[in-house]
C-alpha cells in the first residue's frame, strides 16, 4: 500500500469553535489530550476513491454512510426502517410500496420526498456503473405521493434488502442536483468534497483530502435529533501503517481504527485504555479452481486438493483464532449459510485415493497459484497449501501478483491463465445470490467466475431461489442448499475461511457496534463520550 504522510487532525477551533481530539507539534509529534473533546476520529488504512453515491463501490463507503441514507437499514438481525417507515408487495413479491418518513432534510435544506428517491435510484441505473446492477429488477417506479413510491419489477426480487444496500442504494436531494448539471457534473460537484444527503454528517469541503483526511461535521436538523454526549466532528483520517494506527489509538490520537496485527491483538485485550470488538464478518476467502485446464477440469483431482487443506489449522494459525473455518460458500449469519452443510475436512489420505482414481497416484503435476501480493494472510495460506500438497507429489509455484494483473491474467483464455487464484469476497448487499451468481453463475464472458464453471442445475436452483427471498424464505433456503450441495461435489473452489471483522476503540467512546452489512463503516452517530 501507498505510504501516506499522516496530517494533522482538525485544529483547535477550526470548525464550529470545536476542540480536536490532540494537538500537533511542528515535528509531527502529537500530544495527548487532557479534558473531554468533542472530535471522533477513524483511522483508516486506504485512501478514498470517488463521493458519488451512483458509482462508489469501494473504500469511500466509509463516508457515504454516514453521510447519505438508504430507504431500508440493514442489520443481522433483520431489515429496519431508515428513510422508509414500511413497505410491504403483493403476493408474488413483483410489485413493492414503501412509505417514507416525513420531516427529512437534505444537507441543502430541502425536504426529501418520493421525488427524491425516485430521481437518486434512476440516476444511478442509468449511470450504470459500480453497483448499479443491484436495480435491474426494476421495471419502472411510480410516484404516489409525496411520501409513497411504488415499485413495479421485471420479476420477483426482495427489494426491501435491495434498497438497504451498502452500495449504489442511497438517496440524494434530486431538485438541488438537478441544478448543478448532467450526470457528469453532479460527479465532479461529488468530488470537489460536496454531498447532498440526509444524513447525519455532511463532508466539510475545504477539509476534504481523499488521500490524507476527510471530515464531517454534524448536521443540526437531523431527522434523528442529537443528544449531548455525540460527536460534533468526526474525522477519517488514512493512516496505512497499521502498526501507527495501533500506537495512535493506544495514545487516543485517534479513537477507532482496524486491521491491525493479528499478533498484536492479545495484548490489545489486555490494554486498560482500548477495547477490542470482535465479530462475525459476511467476507470469505477462497481459491478458484481452473476447471477449464488439465488436470483440474477433472472433478477428483479438485476434490482431492480440498481434502489436502488443513483447514482448522489455517485459522489458528493465520487468523489466530480470529475466525472460523468456512462451510461452504456463504458465511454466517447469512441467509443460505447451513452450519450442518456436508464440508470438505482435513484428510490426505482420502486426497491420496482420490488422485489415484483420477489418474494421478504420485501426483506429478504443477500448479500456479496466484495471490493478491503484500496480502499477508494470503501468502501464508499459499505456503500452507503448497507444503501439504507436496505430500501428494503436486508442485505448487506461488505467484504473488499486483490485483490489476491477478485480474488480468485471470480474465485471458482459461487455456493460458492461472490454475489457482486466491481471494476475497463480500457482499454488494447481503444475499447469498451475491455470492453465487458472481463466482459461479455460467458466464458467457469472464467476470467473477474465475473459476470457469458452469453447471446449468446449480444455476437453476439458485436463480429461481433469488426469486423467492422477499415472499418464501424457507423456500429460497431449500434452494440455495441445493445450489451449495451441488458446488460441493463439483468442487470448483476451496472455501478457507471467514475472516472476523475486528475494531479497536479507545476507552473514551461508547456505542460502537459493527454492521457486517456495510463492511469497514463506523457509524459516527451510534457513537457517544465516554
Amino acid at each position: 500500500m501507498l505510504v501516506i504522510t499522516v496530517m494533522g487532525v482538525v485544529a483547535s477551533g477550526c470548525l464550529s469553535g470545536q476542540e480536536s481530539t490532540s494537538t500537533s507539534t511542528a515535528s509531527g509529534e502529537t500530544s495527548t489530550p487532557e479534558k473531554t473533546t468533542n472530535v471522533v476520529i477513524y483511522g483508516y488504512g486506504s485512501e478514498m476513491i470517488t463521493l458519488d453515491p451512483s458509482t462508489e463501490f469501494s473504500n469511500s463507503i466509509v463516508v457515504l454512510a454516514n453521510v447519505y441514507e438508504c430507504l431500508v437499514k440493514y442489520t443481522p438481525n433483520g431489515l429496519e426502517p431508515w428513510l422508509a417507515t414500511s413497505w410491504e408487495s403483493n403476493e408474488n413479491g413483483t410489485v413493492w410500496t414503501f412509505h417514507l418518513r416525513k420531516g427529512v432534510k437534505f444537507h441543502t435544506g430541502n425536504t426529501m420526498t418520493a421525488e427524491d428517491v425516485k430521481w437518486s435510484i434512476e440516476r444511478t441505473i442509468r449511470m450504470g456503473l459500480g453497483p448499479a446492477f443491484i436495480w435491474d429488477p426494476i421495471d419502472k417506479m411510480e410516484v404516489v405521493d409525496d411520501y409513497t413510491i411504488k415499485f413495479y419489477l421485471k420479476y420477483p426480487a426482495n427489494l426491501p434488502l435491495i434498497a438497504s444496500s451498502a452500495y449504489g442504494a442511497y438517496i440524494m436531494d434530486s431538485r438541488y442536483l438537478s441544478t448543478v448539471g448532467d450526470d457528469n457534473a453532479i460527479a465532479d460537484w461529488f468530488n470537489q468534497g460536496q454531498d447532498a444527503g440526509t444524513g447525519p454528517y455532511t463532508i466539510v469541503k475545504d477539509k476534504y483530502d481523499p488521500k490524507t483526511e476527510i471530515v464531517l461535521k454534524k448536521f443540526d436538523d437531523y431527522w434523528g435529533g442529537w443528544s449531548g454526549d455525540q460527536f460534533d466532528i468526526a474525522v477519517i483520517k488514512i493512516v496505512p501503517d497499521a502498526s501507527l494506527r495501533e500506537q495512535m489509538v493506544t495514545s487516543g490520537e485517534i479513537q477507532i481504527t482496524r486491521d491491525l496485527p493479528l499478533d498484536d491483538l492479545p495484548k490489545l485485550q489486555e490494554n486498560p485504555s482500548v477495547k477490542v470488538d470482535q465479530t462475525a464478518s459476511y467476507q470469505e476467502l477462497y481459491a478458484f479452481f481452473n476447471t477449464k485446464k488439465e488436470p483440474l477440469n477433472n472433478k477428483l483431482v479438485r476434490q482431492a486438493l480440498s481434502y489436502a487443506v488443513p483447514y482448522k489449522d489455517i485459522v489458528d494459525y493465520v487468523l489466530h483464532g480470529y475466525g472460523e473455518v468456512a462451510k461452504g460458500p456463504i458465511p454466517k449469519g447469512m441467509l443460505g449459510h447451513f452450519e450442518d452443510m456436508d464440508t470438505y475436512t482435513y484428510d490426505i489420505d482420502k486426497a491420496k485415493q482420490l488422485l489415484a482414481q483420477a489418474g494421478y497416484p504420485d501426483g506429478g503435476f504443477k500448479l500456479v497459484l496466484t495471490y493478491t501480493q503484500g496480502d499477508q494472510a494470503e501468502a501464508k495460506v499459499a505456503e500452507i497449501i503448497k507444503a501439504e500438497w507436496k505430500k501428494l507429489g503436486v508442485d505448487v509455484e506461488i505467484r504473488p501478483m499486483n490485483w490489476e494483473q491477478q485480474w488480468a491474467l485471470a480474465k485471458s483464455d482459461p487455456s493460458k491463465a492461472q490454475d489457482i487464484l486466491m481471494m476475497y469476497w463480500w457482499p454488494t448487499y447481503p444475499t447469498p445470490y451475491d455470492f453465487l451468481f458472481n463466482m459461479f453463475h455460467c458466464e458467457p464472458e469472464i467476470n467473477f467466475n474465475l473459476c470457469y464453471y458452469c453447471n446449468d442445475e446449480f444455476d437453476k436452483a439458485i436463480d429461481e431461489a433469488a426469486t423467492l427471498e422477499g415472499i418464501d424464505p424457507d423456500k429460497a433456503a431449500q434452494l440455495y442448499r441445493k445450489a451449495e450441495e451441488i458446488l460441493m461435489e463439483d468442487a470448483p473452489a476451496i472455501f478457507f475461511y471467514n475472516p472476523d471483522d475486528v475494531y479497536v476503540y479507545h476507552k473514551s467512546i461508547t456505542g460502537f457496534k459493527d454492521n457486517p452489512g456495510y463492511p469497514q463503516v463506523v457509524f459516527f452517530y451510534d457513537l457517544h463520550k465516554a
